[in-house]
Protein backbone atom coordinates (compact mmCIF):
# COMPACT_ATOMS: atom_id res chain seq x y z
CA UNK A 1 0.00 0.00 0.00
CA UNK A 2 2.89 2.36 0.77
CA UNK A 3 4.40 1.65 -2.62
CA UNK A 4 1.14 2.44 -4.42
CA UNK A 5 0.80 5.68 -2.46
CA UNK A 6 4.40 6.71 -3.19
CA UNK A 7 4.05 5.94 -6.91
CA UNK A 8 0.77 7.87 -6.96
CA UNK A 9 2.47 10.93 -5.53
CA UNK A 10 5.05 10.86 -8.31
CA UNK A 11 2.41 10.32 -10.99
CA UNK A 12 0.50 13.37 -9.77
CA UNK A 13 3.68 15.47 -9.60
CA UNK A 14 4.80 14.60 -13.13
CA UNK A 15 1.36 14.67 -14.76
CA UNK A 16 0.51 17.85 -12.85
CA UNK A 17 3.59 19.60 -14.15
CA UNK A 18 2.71 18.50 -17.68
CA UNK A 19 -0.84 19.80 -17.14
CA UNK A 20 0.32 23.20 -15.95
CA UNK A 21 2.82 23.65 -18.78
CA UNK A 22 0.45 22.53 -21.54
CA UNK A 23 -2.43 24.52 -20.01
CA UNK A 24 -0.30 27.66 -19.96
CA UNK A 25 0.59 27.09 -23.60
CA UNK A 26 -3.10 26.73 -24.52
CA UNK A 27 -4.00 29.85 -22.58
CA UNK A 28 -1.44 31.84 -24.56
CA UNK A 29 -2.74 30.45 -27.85
CA UNK A 30 0.04 27.95 -28.55
CA UNK A 31 0.57 24.20 -28.90
CA UNK A 32 -3.04 23.11 -29.41
CA UNK A 33 -1.61 19.93 -30.92
CA UNK A 34 -0.79 18.91 -27.33
CA UNK A 35 -4.49 18.85 -26.39
CA UNK A 36 -4.78 15.02 -26.56
CA UNK A 37 -1.75 14.73 -24.25
CA UNK A 38 -3.35 17.26 -21.89
CA UNK A 39 -6.57 15.22 -21.80
CA UNK A 40 -4.70 11.96 -21.20
CA UNK A 41 -2.55 13.37 -18.40
CA UNK A 42 -5.60 15.02 -16.82
CA UNK A 43 -7.43 11.71 -16.91
CA UNK A 44 -4.38 10.08 -15.34
CA UNK A 45 -4.50 12.60 -12.49
CA UNK A 46 -8.19 11.85 -11.90
CA UNK A 47 -7.57 8.08 -11.97
CA UNK A 48 -4.70 8.53 -9.53
CA UNK A 49 -6.87 10.68 -7.28
CA UNK A 50 -9.49 7.93 -7.29
CA UNK A 51 -6.86 5.30 -6.52
CA UNK A 52 -5.46 7.14 -3.50
CA UNK A 53 -8.99 7.92 -2.34
CA UNK A 54 -9.87 4.22 -2.39
CA UNK A 55 -6.58 3.36 -0.66
CA UNK A 56 -7.34 5.95 2.01
CA UNK A 57 -10.78 4.44 2.53
CA UNK A 58 -9.25 0.97 2.80
CA UNK A 59 -6.70 2.15 5.37
CA UNK A 60 -9.41 4.19 7.14
CA UNK A 61 -7.37 7.33 6.74
CA UNK A 62 -9.00 10.73 6.10
CA UNK A 63 -12.25 9.06 5.03
CA UNK A 64 -14.15 12.32 4.55
CA UNK A 65 -11.43 13.75 2.33
CA UNK A 66 -11.21 10.46 0.43
CA UNK A 67 -14.96 10.47 -0.24
CA UNK A 68 -14.74 14.08 -1.37
CA UNK A 69 -11.81 13.13 -3.64
CA UNK A 70 -13.91 10.51 -5.41
CA UNK A 71 -16.64 13.06 -6.12
CA UNK A 72 -14.16 15.81 -7.02
CA UNK A 73 -12.47 13.56 -9.56
CA UNK A 74 -15.80 12.87 -11.23
CA UNK A 75 -16.66 16.57 -11.33
CA UNK A 76 -13.23 17.51 -12.72
CA UNK A 77 -13.34 14.85 -15.42
CA UNK A 78 -16.82 15.93 -16.54
CA UNK A 79 -15.99 19.64 -16.44
CA UNK A 80 -12.64 19.19 -18.17
CA UNK A 81 -14.11 17.26 -21.06
CA UNK A 82 -17.03 19.67 -21.54
CA UNK A 83 -15.36 23.01 -20.85
CA UNK A 84 -14.88 23.92 -24.52
CA UNK A 85 -18.67 24.23 -24.93
CA UNK A 86 -19.28 26.23 -21.74
CA UNK A 87 -19.52 30.03 -21.82
CA UNK A 88 -18.02 30.33 -25.28
CA UNK A 89 -16.82 33.79 -26.21
CA UNK A 90 -15.08 36.60 -24.41
CA UNK A 91 -16.04 35.23 -20.98
CA UNK A 92 -14.52 31.78 -21.57
CA UNK A 93 -11.53 32.79 -19.45
CA UNK A 94 -13.76 32.21 -16.41
CA UNK A 95 -14.24 28.57 -17.44
CA UNK A 96 -10.51 28.18 -17.96
CA UNK A 97 -9.79 29.65 -14.53
CA UNK A 98 -12.33 27.34 -12.84
CA UNK A 99 -10.79 24.38 -14.67
CA UNK A 100 -7.31 25.39 -13.51
CA UNK A 101 -8.43 25.77 -9.90
CA UNK A 102 -10.27 22.43 -9.99
CA UNK A 103 -7.15 20.73 -11.36
CA UNK A 104 -4.91 22.29 -8.73
CA UNK A 105 -7.36 21.16 -6.04
CA UNK A 106 -7.35 17.60 -7.44
CA UNK A 107 -3.55 17.51 -7.36
CA UNK A 108 -3.56 18.82 -3.78
CA UNK A 109 -6.19 16.27 -2.74
CA UNK A 110 -4.20 13.40 -4.26
CA UNK A 111 -1.06 14.66 -2.55
CA UNK A 112 -2.73 15.00 0.86
CA UNK A 113 -4.30 11.56 0.63
CA UNK A 114 -1.06 9.96 -0.57
CA UNK A 115 0.90 11.52 2.28
CA UNK A 116 -1.77 10.48 4.79
CA UNK A 117 -1.55 6.88 3.57
CA UNK A 118 2.24 6.92 3.87
CA UNK A 119 1.94 8.23 7.41
CA UNK A 120 -0.76 5.73 8.41
CA UNK A 121 0.69 2.53 6.95
CA UNK A 122 3.88 1.47 8.73
CA UNK A 123 6.96 0.59 6.73
CA UNK A 124 7.89 -3.07 6.65
CA UNK A 125 9.55 -4.04 9.92
CA UNK A 126 12.46 -6.45 9.62
CA UNK A 127 13.54 -8.91 12.29
CA UNK A 128 17.15 -9.58 13.21
CA UNK A 129 17.65 -12.00 10.28
CA UNK A 130 16.50 -9.53 7.65
CA UNK A 131 13.18 -11.22 6.90
CA UNK A 132 10.00 -9.16 7.16
CA UNK A 133 8.41 -9.61 10.54
CA UNK A 134 4.63 -9.92 10.72
CA UNK A 135 2.90 -6.70 11.55
CA UNK A 136 0.10 -6.76 14.08
CA UNK A 137 -2.88 -4.46 13.54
Amino acid sequence: MRTAAAISLWIVRIAGTLQLVSGALFWTGHAYTLLPLHIISGTLIVLTLWMVAVLALITRTRRGLASFGLLWGLALLAFGLEQAAVLVGSMHWIVRLVHLLMGLAAMALAGMLGEAILAAVPASVRDSEGAPAPLTP
